[in-house]
């Protein structure tokens, strides 16, 4: 008994762990890209800042990763993997995206639901955003909220254990990881407090995230969900764009 309690606390505070240095490298990832003036090439703020944002917390990602790989010898799934299996992933998911965008916009198109945005859509700035999305967003925040946390979680509780939804397996590893990715798009300050979310965005957030856990547990390795990540928000910000132009 005393061995199960002693197990249990240390799962807790190992998941504890993961969510409070996710947390700290994504408000040391805004402390950095403050510091510098982005005036320059980015004078409507769209693309500099977070670029920088996500490059920081994604080293501070593969720093703990480099350390804990060498130190307890843990694969994070920074290789290859199953190239057949994750591409099979990769271009089903694509399909499905680019039909889900498709028939979204669609109904946005036709029920004028535009989106309005406080930037002009200059080629600087559609280019500067895209590019963001395409080569930064994936790599960035699969990293920091897949390879990292499933694969440490996956070190205390097993992948074999989890929910099964018919025959599909959603391991718990996966699925805290999920709610750690939904809650990231929560912003929040402290001085002063505030917290802001849109709940579409967090259940989107949640499904996309299991999804993406999924393919990086059965490819074994975290580049097949970079590629879904960033074809996928390449894909919906492209669409805004489109129908806000047209």
């Amino acid at each position: 008994m005393a061995v199960n309690k002693s197990k249990r606390a240390r799962i807790v505070i190992t998941i504890l762990l993961v969510f409070l240095f996710q947390q700290a490298c994504s408000k040391l990832g805004s402390l950095v890209a403050n510091m510098f003036d982005y005036s320059t090439i980015d004078k409507n703020g769209v693309f500099a800042w977070i670029s920088i944002h996500h490059i920081v917390q994604a080293l501070l990602a593969l720093v703990l990763i480099i350390i804990m790989s060498k130190t307890y010898n843990i694969d994070f799934g920074l290789k290859v993997g199953d190239k057949r299996t994750g591409l099979k992933y990769v271009k089903i998911f694509t399909l499905a995206m680019l039909a889900y965008i498709a028939i979204i916009s669609a109904i946005r198109y036709l029920s004028g639901q535009i989106s309005q945005y406080d930037y002009p859509l200059t080629c600087t700035n559609v280019l500067g955003y895209l590019s963001f999305q395409l080569f930064l967003s994936g790599p960035s925040e699969e990293i920091l909220f897949r390879a990292l946390p499933i694969s440490i979680i996956t070190c205390l509780i097993p992948s074999e254990k989890g929910i099964n939804i018919s025959k599909l397996h959603i391991s718990w590893a996966n699925l805290i990881s999920a709610i750690f990715f939904a809650l990231a798009h929560i912003k929040w300050t402290v001085n002063p407090f505030s917290v802001s979310m849109n709940y579409f965005q967090l259940l989107f957030s949640l499904v996309l995230g299991t999804m993406y856990g999924i393919v990086y547990q059965r490819s074994k390795s975290v580049i097949y969900p970079m590629m879904m990540h960033s074809l996928s928000n390449v894909a919906i910000v492209g669409a805004e764009y489109i129908l806000s132009i047209i």
